[in-house]
């Protein structure tokens, strides 16, 4: 008989956490599941800590060879024979015996519900709370519901936000989405949520469901220099194709403020309506997301039918392309200025300001995408 839950768990050079990781996962009570660890090609003795737990419930399957986060989260999704599908890092504790039976009430009472996610709490190397006001991205994780529309416009403006070893989520929304892209490091789980909510609408309980560990300079989304580079050129990969998919009552629900042709009466209107929000304002990646316009412009031009619609009811022709392109450049930083960004965008995000300023509010997304809760 099929286990209801699979609790999914890939495995990498944890061996101090992670047989408090797993025992979060067998207190868990009054759901039927299965608890599949996959290891990474750890080379400390994280396999042989995980050898000593006894559990008929446990799968362990140890690797030799390090071959990335998103392609063994994959394998161990095709190895789930669930209904629904928990993650936990190996690095991470679920809070509470009943993390999986609250959840797995939610998603059974709602059917249309793709995924349920909650809140963290964040602990140190030695199990300590850190406070989340410590923290630049301390409350990142504490969302709010919101339709689909406007979760593409947070993740648009903002970037990732959502609490990826506090999840559940049925197994059908990744035969119907595919698999974590395992070219994507920081943001492979960010990926996976704008796939999921263009299909699916989701819920985040206010319930804190996780002990999320930060080790600095070693998780994937710890604030290194290199990983602010990469989160930026992930965000350039994945927003070339944020929009598609996106349906004509998606985009005027979550975007109608910064529509130029509000009802979007054609499919050429609702392509020309995508391809202006990435010539908005972004603090951090306004000049990424203008390259992918500039793109996706050019070849709406080369369409004549297109390109009237464009010259009488936008106002842009070739005239109006050719002074944007004379406008925009693609974003080199130096190490020096990605890092006092960095800083700066941490003022402000701790800052009040934040709430109530857009374009500083924009500009916390890449302090959003940095803490990616897919971790090696």
């Amino acid at each position: 008989m099929k286990p209801l839950v699979s609790v999914i768990m890939p495995t990498y050079n944890h061996a101090d956490f992670v047989k408090r990781a797993i025992d979060s996962v067998l207190m868990q009570e009054n759901v039927d599941f299965e608890f599949i660890i996959v290891d990474d090609g750890s080379s400390d003795t994280t396999r042989d800590v995980i050898r000593t737990v006894s559990d008929s419930r446990i799968k362990f399957y140890p690797n030799e060879v390090n071959r990335g986060a998103a392609l063994v989260t994959n394998e161990l999704i095709n190895y789930s024979s669930g209904e629904f599908i928990a993650l936990i890092n190996s690095d991470d504790e679920w809070i509470g015996k009943d993390k999986l039976s609250y959840q797995l009430e939610i998603l059974q009472n709602d059917p249309k519900l793709g995924a349920c996610f909650g809140r963290a709490r964040f602990i140190d190397k030695d199990n300590q709370p850190i406070l989340k006001s410590s923290l630049p991205f301390g409350s990142i994780f504490d969302q709010e519901n919101r339709s689909q529309g406007f979760w593409l416009r947070r993740f648009f403006d903002l970037g990732n936000c959502i609490c990826h070893p506090a999840m559940l989520i049925r197994k059908s929304c990744y035969q119907e989405l595919g698999a974590y892209n395992n070219r994507l490091r920081q943001l492979p789980d960010f990926d996976m949520w704008i796939r999921l909510i263009k299909k699916h609408p989701i819920f985040i309980s206010d319930r804190e469901l996780i002990n999320f560990r930060i080790l600095p300079g070693e998780n994937a989304s710890s604030q290194t220099t290199a990983n602010s580079f990469r989160s930026i050129n992930e965000h350039l990969l994945l927003a070339e194709e944020f929009f598609h998919d996106v349906t004509r009552e998606q985009l005027i629900d979550g975007f109608y403020d910064v529509l130029t042709c509000k009802d979007i009466p054609t499919e050429t209107h609702l392509e020309i309506e995508k391809t202006l929000l990435y010539f908005g304002e972004n603090r951090w990646l306004g000049g990424p997301y203008k390259i992918i316009g500039i793109l996706q412009m050019n070849k709406i031009l080369n369409d004549p039918a297109k390109m009237e619609i464009l010259k009488n009811e936008y106002k842009i022709d070739d005239r109006w392309f050719q002074q944007k392109m004379g406008e925009i450049g693609i974003l080199k930083h130096s190490v020096d200025e990605v890092e006092a960004l960095s800083q700066e965008m941490s003022k402000i995000y701790n800052s009040k300001s934040w709430r109530v300023t857009a374009p500083l509010r924009r500009g916390a997304q890449i302090l959003s995408s940095l803490k990616s809760t897919m971790k090696q």
